[in-house]
């Protein structure tokens, strides 16, 4: 994994008052998991800028900001629908067993027999488990259940892999 790569976790989405105040929607999980950035990396047509937080908060359902150098209504209003992001080295270290959605996706996936299934392309939220979007060459999907432990055996970073327990007809 890239410590260095860059990581988009929200989008500044509307204002909030006229003191520069901005909401913004967060990718985090939980999603007030973004307030403990005190920095931010925003993408200004095509490049990114650093950008320091002065104050943030929930309010409501909504996650607010208030940027340094933008505690006015007028000067935030440039950056409604800016993407913002972290490196990778910024993000808290998990536990074991657990893995950041981005560290996953190119992974190549197969079983204990050694069958591939493909490289992992996306993940979806769904009610019990996350489920793995596992697309072989073709670009066919493969579903599998992200229940680590149990589905998934192992995450081998170094050679690029997952291990599951799944079998080709389970796909």
């Amino acid at each position: 994994m890239e410590k260095d790569k860059i990581i988009e976790i929200g989008k500044v989405n509307g204002f909030h008052g006229v003191r520069g105040f901005v909401k913004v929607f967060s990718e985090t999980r939980p999603r007030e998991a973004i307030l403990a950035y005190s920095s931010f990396l925003i993408k200004k047509g095509k490049e990114w800028e650093a950008i320091e937080v002065k104050e943030g908060r929930e309010h409501g359902k909504n996650i607010l900001f208030l940027f340094k150098g933008y505690e006015d209504r007028n000067l935030v209003e440039s950056l409604l629908g800016a993407p913002l992001a972290v490196y990778r080295s910024q993000m808290p270290e998990l536990p074991e067993g657990e893995f950041y959605w981005v560290d996953l996706m190119g992974l190549t996936v197969r079983n204990e027999s050694g069958v591939i299934f493909g490289k992992i392309d996306s993940m979806m939220e769904t009610g019990a488990n996350d489920v793995l979007v596992v697309k072989d060459e073709k670009g066919a999907p493969t579903y599998i259940p992200y229940a680590y432990g149990e589905v998934v055996l192992d995450v081998d970073y170094d050679a690029g892999e997952m291990i599951v327990d799944w079998s080709e007809d389970e796909a």
